[in-house]
């Protein structure tokens, strides 16, 4: 069992197993997808029972399964197993599955991931992976609450966080999550589809359209939980979507159990991210509405619509997200939700946000090939039944973003600010493919020149998203359509190294050492710029007065709004030493100097202040000296990486 806890044997266990007993036994790679994904997710299932294992002894007990699996898959009748390796039936899928996934993964783990203050990556990278979640987590069993979820325990345990922090490992993690939704991804494409070089057009859209507004899918988004939260929808709906291919009614049993199915890998994925509830609302909204287009049925209809009534009164029922009304407080070019009233009620809505966001270049293409799909179809040209449903999701998610009531369920299952992931949930890298090959007329045989003009015009529009997609154009005043997010895939690692915490990691050994000769410290706070306290934070027995702040993202509103009255506190003795007690300060950490360095991100973005780190040295903090804080009962205990730790002597009072 030692063995099986080193770091990344677990991880090989754990593709192989779901890999050799799908490829072993003939099964789909939706079937692998769930085996391997499901599996973590079932560990946070697990460590909720009343008298069930830990999460460490549960992903234990995963690691001797995922064994037996492998042992079972090479041992059991091995000429059998030499046949399915030389089976012509494993190339379509290997082409068109696997090799779009494992390139971008391969490139991916190559390339690495920038992680830069204060980006999300930045967080996952100091704050997720920066603890020992086995042991401290404990997940939520109704309502998704980051960072307690399965995908930051189960990564934890994979990679052999947090023994060795380093972007290498982080960027194996996210070359992971980037295999993981391609493959599911791929895999449902081949299904609805049947062309290999649409799905390469699925991972090329994923790549360059996935993201969040003007940050690009490798910047921010490859090391949270929502990619394998969607790897495991996306495994759990290709049952349920591939009956919806068939030429007729297939009855009730099969579509109740493709439904159960997806019901339940939905719950587990949403305690991976919030937002793969509503990827789950909406395809099961989307699905029996483009059955009743295949299949019109006036009892399914009646049943469909007060099964969506009372789905929609009981929903909001629930009451307003806690975080709802301090989004009213932040800047007008950081908010992210708006609102109206009309007779009394009050409505809301998130897209576009302006001046942050841009409007997304692939949701207006899926946007508009699902208006085209509606007119196909009303002009008697059969849709495929999956497609059609796929044409319903962008509309779909349209509404959440602006219809009266339906909106407001954005701001009741998920934070305010997660809302602009809404697009995701469109799948638009695969709609978009799939839609194109249902309006494709290369099908048909007559012959037509009207026929060819279409596709030639259907081409030509792919090809112009393509293009917005990987060239950028930028325009004076503000973001725009245009802004591409191919330019951070060549941000070179090394221009963020000063911004992505590996000059602040030196100081966390005097820090833990100081914590264990003075266990009087535990649950006082830590005064240091944000930055600092941003890294060293979650990784050693203080809390810090600021840190990452989406709040305060320019320099003036980080004096103001993390270090209130300080300025005028260093006046006197007197003034700091209140000011310090009021805070419960017991550590100063202040930094000798701070480099010159501009985030190209942010000033593509808007998103923060692009010289916000250097501008940190301008903050009242970095006014005081030793001898002001000798003056208060501080003295220097150690001064090493370019960093002066104080503690104070005697305590402040509790």
């Amino acid at each position: 069992m030692a063995a099986l806890t080193q770091p990344f044997l677990p991880l090989l266990l754990a593709i192989a197993a779901p890999l050799l007993w799908g490829w072993r036994w003939r099964r789909p790679s939706w079937q692998m997808l769930l085996l391997g994904v499901g599996s973590w997710a079932a560990i946070g299932w697990l460590s909720l029972l009343p008298a069930g294992p830990t999460q460490r002894q549960a992903y234990g007990l995963l690691a001797v399964i995922d064994l037996l699996v492998v042992v079972a898959a090479l041992g059991i009748r091995p000429c059998r197993w030499r046949q399915r390796l030389a089976d012509p039936a494993l190339g379509r899928p290997m082409l068109a599955v696997l090799a779009p996934a494992l390139l971008c993964a391969i490139a991916l783990a190559m390339r690495g991931v920038v992680l830069e203050f204060p980006s999300d990556g930045f967080v996952y990278y100091t704050n997720y992976f920066g603890s020992d979640l086995l042991d401290t987590v404990r997940l939520d069993p109704v309502r998704y609450r980051s960072p307690a979820n399965w995908f930051f325990t189960a990564a934890s345990y994979l990679f052999g966080f947090p023994d060795a922090l380093a972007p290498w490992r982080a960027s194996l993690l996210a070359a992971l999550n980037t295999f993981l939704v391609l493959a599911a991804s791929c895999q449902l494409c081949l299904r609805l589809t049947g062309r290999v070089a649409l799905c390469w057009l699925t991972a090329l859209l994923f790549l360059l359209g996935m993201g969040h507004q003007n940050f690009s899918f490798f910047h921010q988004i490859a090391l949270n939980g929502t990619l394998p939260g969607l790897a495991l929808v996306l495994a759990a709906a290709t049952p349920l979507l591939g009956l919806l291919q068939r030429p007729c009614w297939p009855g009730g049993r099969p579509v109740g159990a493709a439904t159960g199915l997806l019901l339940g890998a939905g719950y587990l994925a949403y305690h991976a991210h919030g937002v793969t509830a509503f990827l789950t609302v909406n395809l099961l909204v989307v699905a029996p509405a483009a059955s009743l287009v295949v299949w019109p049925s006036r009892r399914r209809l009646l049943a469909g619509a007060a099964g969506g009534g009372l789905l929609l009164a009981a929903l909001h029922r629930l009451p307003w997200h806690p975080r709802l009304q301090s989004f009213y407080a932040w800047p007008e070019t950081m908010r992210f939700v708006h609102d109206y009233r009309v007779l009394g009620h009050r409505f809301f809505y998130f897209w576009p946000s302006l001046p942050v966001a841009t409007w997304e270049p692939v949701f207006l293409a899926a946007l508009g090939l699902s208006l085209a799909c509606a007119v196909v179809w009303r002009g008697r040209r059969p849709v495929p039944g999956a497609v059609l449903a796929l044409a319903l999701l962008p509309p779909l998610v349209l509404l959440e973003w602006w219809a009266p009531f339906v909106s407001d369920l954005v701001f009741k299952l998920i934070e305010p600010d997660s809302a602009y992931r809404l697009v995701w949930t469109s799948l638009f890298w695969i709609s978009i493919p799939a839609m194109a090959q249902a309006l494709d007329p290369g099908g048909r045989r007559d012959g037509t020149k009207g026929w060819s003009l279409q596709r030639g015009i259907l081409m030509a529009l792919l090809a112009g998203l393509i293009a917005v997609l990987a060239v950028p154009v930028g325009l004076q005043g503000g973001t725009n359509v245009f802004v591409s997010k191919l330019p951070h895939l060549l941000t070179p690692l090394e221009e963020v190294r000063p911004a992505d915490g590996a000059t602040i990691e030196p100081i966390l050994r005097p820090l833990r050492e100081l914590c264990d000769r003075e266990p009087r410290l535990q649950g006082r706070t830590l005064l240091s710029d944000p930055y600092v306290g941003a890294v060293v934070g979650p990784r050693q027995c203080l809390a810090p007065v600021a840190g990452r702040d989406i709040n305060h993202l320019g320099a003036s509103t980080v004096e103001t709004g993390q270090y209130p009255g300080l300025r005028s506190a260093l006046a006197s003795p007197a003034a700091l030493r209140a000011w310090l007690d009021g805070r419960r300060v017991d550590v100063v950490l202040l930094r000798d100097a701070y480099p010159a360095y501009e985030s190209r991100i942010a000033r593509a973005s808007n998103h923060w202040q692009p010289d916000l780190v250097s501008r940190f040295g301008d903050l009242s903090l970095n006014r005081l000296s030793s001898a002001q804080l000798a003056r208060v009962g501080f003295r220097l205990v150690e001064h090493e990486h370019g960093m002066r730790l104080y503690l104070r002597t005697p305590p402040a009072p509790r």
